[in-house]
């Protein structure tokens, strides 16, 4: 048998052909039967459009793309073999001219779809409007990211730099309870897209300015200690240093507001350093008087917590810190004039002898702290014999002294000594009988020196010179 002559290639129009491909579907391969050509350039147009070109999306990548179709079209052109008959000639290139334009149509409303969304994007990044920057963002599907690759590539980036900046501001919101680990997070955070993503310093801002727009939080204290980690941040020469504006606009009124927080608790020297710190801060400010008047009130406290503190801790008989190591009130009353109402400690016994209105019920109503001492013997008065054993036994001398004590007063106003002396208590001696206590069964007699018994007239007498004046 004869074998049938190879196929003829058919003819075809070089134009048509070239436009076909054009169409960067590889439409002028088939046109002109080069099957093996058409499928390979169209996987690797598939592979490059659909792939490529998603996943990089920079100009340069384009530019392949771009040089690709040229080379598409050059290529077709050479292979079209003719001449081509009229009626075939104007066919194959209404055909290849409709495959081109078609994509080319689409390509460019992609393009201009995309212009659009570019638009809106940047729009917004001159706002500082994230939200709205990623709501159109979301717009941007695959096919807008083949037709303009930057723009996805810069969309991709601005969805970037959203997320880390809603993150930021997240962790500034929560900042604002205090916690100055949150706000160093936040502001770190911004810092790095400053850093490290241009183009977005209008949302960067937006951020920042939605924390300070924040302050001041409901707790004074709060807000100080915000202010106060401001004031300490070291500076970055970018946006975030604008945030030390917050600092004299909210601080001086915080401060005055944390010491009034403190003094309602009775935390009086936290108090105090608090108003300090707003006349230390702010010479000049309104609240000064206020600060002012604020520290002499917390004084007074922290003197009154004090002189109680050091009056506290005793027990029958005994003497308080306070007898050794005064402290002053200076609401006191003075020392001076008329009965002047002292708290007794040390001595119930000689204590308890002395007028009930002399006594003060509390610190705040005393003039003095009498610290009175154990009783001890004093100067001898008076000696007498005795018999035991209803007059039948032995002679005992016994002599009788007066009762010796040492008394200190203290002016609370002030803190200083007013009274400082030993005093000696008189009495009854000689009774007719003495008690005693034998010991072991045999009578030894009674003690030979024992004490008068007091006079609480002679007490008051004496307590009076300084008491009452």
């Amino acid at each position: 048998m004869v074998p049938a002559p190879p196929r003829e290639p058919k003819k075809s129009d070089r134009l048509a052909i070239a436009a076909g491909n054009a169409s960067f579907l590889s439409v002028g391969y088939f046109m002109a039967r080069r099957g093996g050509w058409g499928f390979l350039t169209l996987i690797v147009s598939f592979v490059l459009l659909f792939f490529v070109v998603p996943s990089v999306h920079t100009v340069l990548i384009e530019i392949v793309a771009v040089l690709w179709w040229l080379a598409l079209i050059v290529h077709g052109f050479f292979l079209a073999k003719g001449p081509v008959e009229p009626a075939a000639k104007l066919r194959q290139r209404g055909v290849g001219i409709a495959a081109a334009v078609a994509a080319l149509l689409v390509l460019g409303l992609l393009r201009v779809q995309a212009g659009d969304i570019g638009q809106t994007v940047a729009d917004a990044k001159a706002s500082g409007d994230c939200k709205h920057a990623m709501d159109s963002l979301d717009k941007v599907w695959l096919g807008l990211r083949i037709a303009d690759a930057p723009l996805a590539a810069e969309g991709d980036d601005t969805v970037s730099a959203c997320r880390e900046l809603t993150a930021a501001g997240t962790k500034l919101t929560d900042g604002l309870s205090g916690d100055v680990t949150d706000l160093n997070t936040g502001f770190n955070q911004i810092g790095t897209v400053l850093a490290t993503r241009p183009g977005h310093e209008k949302m960067a801002d937006a951020v920042v300015d939605g924390f300070l727009a924040g302050l001041p939080v409901q707790d004074p204290c709060t807000t100080v200690t915000i202010t106060d980690w401001i004031t300490k941040r070291p500076k970055t020469g970018n946006t975030l240093d604008r945030s030390v504006e917050a600092v004299a606009k909210h601080e001086p009124a915080a401060l005055l507001g944390c010491g009034d927080k403190y003094m309602a608790a009775e935390q009086w020297t936290s108090a105090k350093a608090s108003y300090q710190s707003l006349i230390q801060a702010y010479p000049a400010d309104a609240g000064k008087a206020k600060a002012v008047a604020g520290i002499a009130k917390a004084d007074l406290a922290i003197e009154l917590a004090t002189v109680r503190e050091k009056l506290e801790g005793t027990g029958t008989n005994s003497q308080p810190a306070y007898c050794g190591s005064p402290a002053k009130y200076s609401a006191a009353k003075a020392y001076g004039k008329g009965v002047n109402k002292a708290l007794f400690f040390g001595n119930d016994t000689e204590s308890g002898r002395l007028p009930k209105t002399w006594s003060a019920s509390d610190v705040t109503n005393a003039t003095l702290v009498v610290c009175i001492g154990d009783d001890t013997r004093g100067a001898s008065v008076q000696s007498c014999s005795y018999r035991s054993n209803f007059g039948t036994g032995p002679s005992y001398k016994v002599t009788f002294h007066k009762v010796k004590v040492a008394v200190k007063a203290y002016e609370i106003r002030t803190g200083r000594v007013v009274f400082n002396k030993t005093m000696q208590f008189g009495g009854s001696s000689c009774p007719s009988t003495v008690s005693y206590t034998s010991t072991l069964g045999s009578d030894l007699g009674p003690p030979s020196h024992m004490d008068v018994k007091v006079n609480a007239k002679d007490v008051k007498t004496q307590f009076q010179k300084f008491v009452v004046k």
